[in-house]
């Protein structure tokens, strides 16, 4: 069965209907948009609440499951590790146990970035909501898109760096392949912490870093030697025949500028931290607000009429 207007309108008039309909729609979706805009901004609030420094902070294991390479445990307080000790027995370094020099905390360049993306977001609300025209559908659509990006990014930067090579899980003690593109600028070997972060000192032949991976906290050490180091004839002869090996990772073949130095991994070890309560529920709530954000702004698309390209303009 259809549903005929009778007496059947004119087309122009039809058309004229339509275009009215539409754009009485298009009022009542923006201004309902600034309701949302305000939950929105309540929302990213939560979400920068979860980064704040307060103590005692959240202490976690940072533990390699079914071997002695690492264990130990860090405490992280907003974007800083303010504490841990680390016990490390690398099958290429000697052993080693590091204390976080209080004095001198661990700054967690992931999440500084993570909360300036959030203030930004939060200034974007602002304006959305207070600088420009509230009725212009052009005007709140292109701020839709902006705010979409910055949570997209935000959102990425909790998910982490590309991973090639498994990575051991504190939690459930499995290793898992992660295929997540990096970040710019937090490569290893662009930003080492301070050797004197630690006690004793981190050798110039041990790299420590430190990043995000899925909402959780990921240790990598790495083993250096110089590019100018070569192997003894007793070395050469054990790889030679097999004896010896080196031992296989996505680096190994690979040559870095460190501290001014070109240097390769001899040995290369990541551990996944016990779960951190707080960037699992910031993960969850960055989530839900994107996709509030990219449901309104699609539907602000369709009625203004306008496809996903020509709406990013």
């Amino acid at each position: 069965m259809s549903t005929a207007v009778w007496p059947p309108l004119p087309p122009d008039a039809l058309k004229k209907a339509e275009d009215e309909s539409t754009a009485r729609e298009l009022a009542w979706l923006l201004d309902s948009l600034q309701e949302t805009l305000a939950s929105l901004k309540s929302g990213l609030e939560e979400c920068y609440a979860l980064l704040a420094p307060i103590e005692p902070g959240s202490t976690l294991v940072i533990s390699s499951p079914r071997s002695e390479s690492i264990k130990g445990h860090i405490t992280r307080v907003g974007t800083r590790i303010v504490k841990g000790t680390l016990a490390l027995r690398l099958r290429t370094h000697a052993p080693l146990n590091l204390t976080l020099n209080t004095t001198h905390p661990l700054l967690l360049s992931p999440l500084t970035t993570l909360r300036t993306l959030l203030n930004q977001s939060l200034d974007m609300v602002a304006i959305t909501r207070w600088t420009g025209d509230r009725h212009s559908a052009p005007f709140i659509s292109s701020q839709l898109h902006l705010l979409h990006s910055l949570l997209l990014e935000a959102i990425s930067v909790l998910k982490g760096p590309n991973l090639l090579t498994p990575v051991h899980s504190a939690e459930s003690g499995t290793s898992t392949p992660n295929m997540i593109s990096a970040p710019p600028g937090q490569a290893w070997f662009e930003s080492p912490p301070d050797p004197e972060t630690f006690t004793p000192p981190l050798p110039p032949t041990l790299s420590l870093h430190l990043t995000l991976l899925d909402s959780t906290l990921l240790l990598t050490l790495r083993v250096l030697e110089p590019t100018s180091t070569q192997p003894t004839p007793i070395s050469r002869f054990a790889l030679a025949i097999g004896a010896q090996r080196r031992l296989e990772h996505d680096e190994m073949d690979e040559v870095f500028l460190y501290r001014g130095e070109e240097v390769r991994v001899r040995e290369k070890v990541r551990v996944e931290g016990s779960a951190d309560p707080s960037l699992l529920s910031l993960g969850a709530k960055l989530g839900a607000l994107e996709r509030v954000v990219a449901e309104r702004r699609k539907g602000l698309q369709v009625l203004m009429g306008v496809g996903e390209e020509d709406g990013d303009d």
